[in-house]
């Protein structure tokens, strides 16, 4: 079963609800945005931390592969852990693709390449 984009947009932020965003961290990093409160959690960290998510709320995989395998998988780790997961439809790409909110997460802060050169600000 699959939650269309649309209904989404209208539980976000719905105490019974979980957004988990299945990409890993290599993915994250490269597309910095995400639905707004959602988790990050990829399918090898679910395998072994998946125990820890809740088991009262209704989870809604969101999936960064086109064909949807990434999300079919991670509900299946879900259900499987005795959780109620769905997927979103379409994924990732089909919320951005509607103009739904986004939020950005950006890259981590890097190390000049010189530390001896003096800072721009004054």
């Amino acid at each position: 079963m699959d939650m269309p984009a649309s209904e989404l947009l209208q539980r976000l932020g719905d105490d019974e609800l979980l957004v988990l965003d299945c990409r890993t961290l290599e993915d994250w990093m490269a597309f910095d945005i995400h639905i707004p409160g959602s988790l990050r959690m990829s399918l090898a960290e679910l395998v072994d931390a998946g125990h820890e998510l809740p088991d009262d709320e209704l989870i809604v995989v969101v999936g960064w592969s086109a064909d949807g395998s990434d999300a079919r998988k991670a509900r299946r780790i879900l259900r499987l852990r005795g959780r109620d997961a769905v997927c979103l439809e379409g994924g990732l790409r089909a919320w951005v693709g509607a103009g739904y909110p986004i939020e950005r997460h950006g890259q981590p802060a890097r190390p000049r390449s010189d530390p001896h050169r003096p800072d721009m600000a004054h």
